[in-house]
């Protein structure tokens, strides 16, 4: 996993808004970081946005 300061982030549904998975990104690479991705949603059965809502490591 990451180390040193990276922040956690946790990805939503846009439809149900039911959390998929966390993850960990550098917050100084601002051009690289991703605000949305295209993922299987298992409570809507197909593939939805997702969206990136910072949070803490764990949590959902």
């Amino acid at each position: 996993m990451a180390k040193g300061k990276s922040t956690y982030c946790t990805w939503y549904c846009s439809e149900c808004n039911a959390p998929k998975k966390t993850t960990a990104y550098n917050k100084k690479n601002n051009e690289t970081i991703t605000k949305e991705l295209s993922m299987y949603c298992k409570q809507c059965h197909k593939h939805v946005v997702h969206k990136r809502k910072d949070t803490k490591k764990g949590s959902k």
